[in-house]
Formats: structure tokens, sequence, C-alpha cells
């Protein structure tokens, strides 16, 4: 079976990012993964930018063009919609989606899922009351690195786990709930954070840095960065054996392994070893192949409504510490 799909969003992560000659190969929009994906045909493009939609829908040769996601609804009816517009239009826009009575069968939507815990929660019960798949595009779940790093720590490569680290950039929103949610997905579960403000960047999404306290008893630290200067996005995760690190925006893998130094003896050192843990390509690409999967098979998704809303909890506890300069619990 074919699947019909409509992209909602033709911004950079819905479409643009398939013309950036530096990303040829690599399926890291909506518009391309549906356009790749032997599974799914894109029929429809939404946005209120007449310019935006149609230029989208003529880079994809799709007829349907619509300003709004009533039209889409009225005029369309497609198995799978991808959400890929601002933050703070998404929950009006999920909402909209799930509560129709022509609502799709799957949503493949940008993280966060909305902008407060109750809203999010409400797009996930909605989901689950109407029978939709919810997939929320944590990235690096879908890439492949990323998962062999999952078993590779699981396995005991670097031994038991001890301590996590990392850098971020562009918001504790924005992108901290990438780097919240691969903690979850290697690492384990937030109990606690202590966020503080100290870039004082300002706006409502600063990047923060942020303490927090696992349930397995670990602590991770979450740095920030000026975003002015640089983008980051990297995790650093200490066993007892060996070390995890994550840099190049999770492009990159670097394991090291604990072993008798060269230099000094009765010492013990961590030395770069040559496990490859393979590629963060098409992590878009892959997360249509997800959708398609759980349509087929009832399974659930890689990263689930639960996931998007584990991950904006642990984002706006460290922002409501930062302003109360308390530590926060992470709890349901």
């Amino acid at each position: 079976m074919i699947y019909s799909a409509a992209l909602i969003g033709c911004g950079k992560i819905g479409s643009l990012f398939a013309d950036d000659p530096l990303m040829k190969g690599d399926v890291f929009s909506h518009a391309e993964a549906y356009s790749v994906c032997p599974d799914t045909e894109l029929i429809a493009v939404v946005d209120t930018d007449e310019a935006a939609r149609n230029k989208c829908g003529d880079r994809w040769d799709v007829a349907k063009r619509f300003a709004t996601v009533s039209e889409l609804l009225e005029k369309s009816k497609p198995h799978i919609v991808s959400v890929a517009t601002p933050t703070s239009t998404h929950y009006a826009v999920l909402v909209e989606l799930i509560s129709s009575a022509n609502r799709p069968r799957a949503i493949l939507a940008e993280k966060p899922l909305a902008s407060t815990i109750v809203q999010a929660e409400r797009v996930v019960q909605l989901a689950k009351e109407n029978g939709v798949v919810l997939v929320v595009m944590h990235m690096r779940r879908y890439a492949n690195n990323m998962r062999n790093l999952r078993d590779f720590i699981r396995n005991g490569g670097i031994g038991e786990l001890r301590n996590v680290s990392g850098w971020l950039t562009k918001g504790t929103v924005h992108n901290g709930t990438h780097w919240f949610d691969l903690l979850r997905y290697l690492v384990g579960e937030v109990a606690w954070v202590h966020g503080i403000d100290s870039l004082n960047e300002g706006g409502d999404d600063p990047t923060l840095d942020v303490a927090m306290g696992l349930t397995n008893g670990m602590l991770a630290t979450m740095r920030s960065a000026e975003h002015a200067s640089f983008t980051i996005c990297e995790m650093d995760i200490m066993g007892t054996k060996g070390r995890a690190q994550i840099t190049d925006s999770s492009y990159q893998v670097h394991i090291s392994t604990a072993v008798p130094s060269p230099r000094y003896s009765g010492y013990v050192e961590l030395v770069p070893s040559s496990v490859d843990m393979g590629d963060r390509k098409n992590v878009m690409l892959h997360a249509v192949e997800d959708v398609v999967y759980c349509l087929e098979t009832g399974a659930a998704p890689q990263s689930t409504g639960e996931d998007g809303v584990a991950a904006l909890r642990i984002a706006l506890a460290a922002r409501e510490s930062s302003i109360s300069g308390q530590v926060v619990g992470v709890g349901e």
C-alpha cells in the first residue's frame, strides 16, 4: 500500500533543507522523506505564505496547495500529516488535525508538541482516543549511530554509567528537548533539575545551564553556550570502563576505553577506540519508515507522544527552576 502524505509548514525542516548543497545525500526534510520512501506519496502542502507553499509544491510536483489546515482536511484526506510549523502553532495545528472527522491515521510532529505540559498531554490523549499514531521528531532516535550507541552502552561497552555532561545552544526548549530526549534514550529518566540562566540571553526560551539528578542516581549537566558564536549540541557519557563522546551535533561518536597507561606504571587511562557507531544520515527518512511500520503493524513509534511530553517536562522544569532559584522535581 502507498500511504498519502501532507506537509504543513514549508520551511527548512519541511522542505528547504533538501536544496541545501551541503546536505545532498542526507534526507533531512519531511517533503524529501515522503518523496524518497517507496511506501509514501506527498499529495498536499500547506503554508500560510503563498510563495512558500507554491515553491514547495513546485519543488515536489504537488498540485494540492492550501493556506490553512481546515482547507487540507476539507479537500484532501491524507493518511499521514507532517507538522513542521513554528513551535507556537504546534498545539493548535495538532488539535485541529486530531479532532477532525477527516483526521489522518498518523502524524509526524516536530518537537516540542506544545508550549505547556497540559497542552502536550492533551495532544497525546486526543491521539490515543482517536486512534491516531503520534510520532515526535526527536531525530537522534532515528540515527543509526545513536541506535548503535544505545545498544553498545546497554551491552556494557563503557561499563557501568557514572556521569553525563554536555553543551547546548539555541534554547532550552527549542534545542534542549533534543538533548533531554537523548539523555532519556541513552542513559535514564530525570528526577529533578536545577536551571541557571548564566548567559542572560533574554527572550522566552533562553539557553540555560541545567544540573539534573537521574532516577538511577547519576548526575547530568548540560552547559549553555552562546549561539552568536557557534551552534553546538554535544553529550559526554562516562562509564567505569570507558567514555562515549557525542560531538558535531551527534554526527560523530568517539569511544574511549580504559587500558593500562603506556606512560605511567600502575595507572589506567582512557585511550581512543576504533569502534564505529555508523552514521547519522537520513533521520527523516527513517522516521517516515517508522510511521509506515506503525501503520502496518500496530507497533508503537520509536519516538512516542509520551517521549515528547517527557522531554518538554524537563525543559520547562529547568525554566521554572531558573526563575525560582529552587530545585524542581520532574514528576508526573
